[in-house]
């Protein structure tokens, strides 16, 4: 409903006296007012008008105003509008019973004043918006008690679904729990797996090692000295932990390829060989390589040892590969073995000799920066000293001091690992087996 000084009356009457009477009645109450003169043409009106009060006289000819009640009453859109009855014959109280009857809402008679009608039509037009303020209360408590079974419900299904994730989630923690474990012990495992792998690599890489210094042809102990100075200079050079690890294993491995060579030929002065020979002697590291490249875990050590003979300039073997396209590792030990192999030749010259000829070929063969290195390393450290390592005979070492490298029997087995701090015990136990497979003699203490 509208709001009251703004509600539609419809008021009928067959006495166009009466209706011009009761219009200025409801002057100045800011209704909106329209009238008919007999019942019919109210109804019509009200069809179209749809108002919130319908005022009419009882007595018309044609359809009274009991029957107009009922007609209103039965039409879709006016069954709650306000219908108050109007009479000027002499009322029985049967009359208003049967008015009230036909579905009038009041019954008021004439004559009456001004002041009554526009009391009476007021409290009808607050009874009816209480009653539309009531109804639009109780379908708004009827939605919201709807709309509380339905949460409810809703809340009782996601309970259910709440349980039965929990529980879900309880099974997977478990599985997760599960598989945590199962890859601890497989991490363990595997990291138990790669450590017996490197044990034996070592040992592998050691008993490769022995087998070289036991050819009577080759000086024992040059790979060391190749490794120990090429460590020195990687360390010197910048070179990542675990690349000078592999550069060291190529260093003391990088004659393997002579290993079958034999021991005329490889006893033979170098100014002797035939072309040949000189050929065939010059593509041992690429041998080598080759042989390294089958075991597991000496790939990168076959790269660095199979590129040995390569030159700076591009002339050397096998692929001829030029500056920095040469592994740096490969570049080092070529320096390394130069340096101590014209140490071990009886006209190799001084130390001042053999710098001078290797600076010679730096640029041609040698990395420049690798020759300036190795004369730093000369120049900072003695003879005994290298790369923070002191050199000495096993069996001089003392409790409290720090091995720099491992100690390996003459077959090639571990002892004792790197970084193993010297105790009474350790080295009894190095006197008591060397009496069962004699040790490398030469050990190398953090200096």
């Amino acid at each position: 409903m509208e709001k009251m000084d703004t509600a539609k009356i419809l008021y009928v009457d067959d006495d166009q006296d009466l209706i011009q009477i009761y219009t200025r009645f409801l002057e100045g109450e800011n209704y909106s007012l329209k009238t008919a003169a007999d019942a019919e043409e109210g109804l019509e009106i009200a069809q179209d008008f749809m108002p919130d009060l319908i005022i009419s006289d009882v007595a018309m000819p044609g359809m009274d105003g009991l029957e107009f009640c009922r007609r209103v009453r039965a039409s879709e859109g006016l069954g709650d509008v306000i219908f108050m009855l109007v009479s000027g014959i002499d009322v029985e109280p049967s009359d208003v019973v049967a008015g009230l009857g036909a579905g009038a809402d009041e019954y008021l008679v004439k004559p009456f004043s001004r002041d009554e009608l526009v009391a009476r039509i007021g409290t009808l037009l607050r009874i009816k918006g209480l009653k539309e303020r009531a109804e639009n209360a109780d379908s708004f408590l009827k939605d919201e008690l709807r709309n509380r079974d339905t949460l409810e419900a809703r809340l009782a299904e996601l309970k259910e679904e709440l349980a039965g994730e929990r529980e879900a989630l309880s099974g997977a923690l478990k599985q997760v729990a599960s598989l945590v474990g199962e890859r601890q012990k497989a991490v363990e495992r595997a990291d138990a797996m790669e450590a017996r792998a490197s044990d034996t690599l070592t040992t592998c890489v050691g008993l490769l090692v022995s087998a070289l210094d036991a050819r009577p042809v080759f000086k024992r102990g040059h790979g060391a000295d190749v490794a120990r100075l090429s460590v020195a200079m990687a360390e010197d050079l910048g070179m990542e932990d675990d690349k000078r690890h592999h550069l060291e294993q190529a260093a003391r491995l990088h004659e393997l390829g002579l290993l079958f060579v034999s021991e005329t030929l490889a006893g033979k002065n170098p100014l002797d060989y035939s072309e040949s020979e000189a050929d065939f002697l010059s593509r041992h590291p690429e041998r080598a390589g080759k042989m390294l490249a089958g075991v597991e875990g000496l790939e990168e050590t076959a790269r660095i040892v199979r590129h040995l003979f390569e030159h700076l300039d591009g002339s050397g073997t096998p692929r001829g590969l030029k500056k920095d396209a040469i592994p740096l590792a490969s570049r080092i030990i070529a320096v390394a073995d130069a340096w101590e192999t014209l140490a071990a030749w009886p006209d190799g010259g001084s130390e001042r000799d053999r710098l001078d000829r290797l600076e010679e070929e730096a640029g041609t063969r040698f990395d420049p920066k690798v020759v300036h290195c190795l004369r730093k390393c000369l120049g900072r450290k003695p003879e005994t000293e290298v790369g923070g390592r002191v050199e000495m005979n096993v069996f001089d070492v003392k409790p409290g001091m720090v091995l720099a490298s491992a100690i390996y029997t003459a077959k090639g087995a571990m002892l004792l690992p790197e970084d193993t701090v010297l105790t009474d015990e350790y080295i009894r136990q190095i006197a008591r087996y060397n009496r069962i497979d004699s040790l490398e003699e030469t050990v190398f203490i953090k200096g």
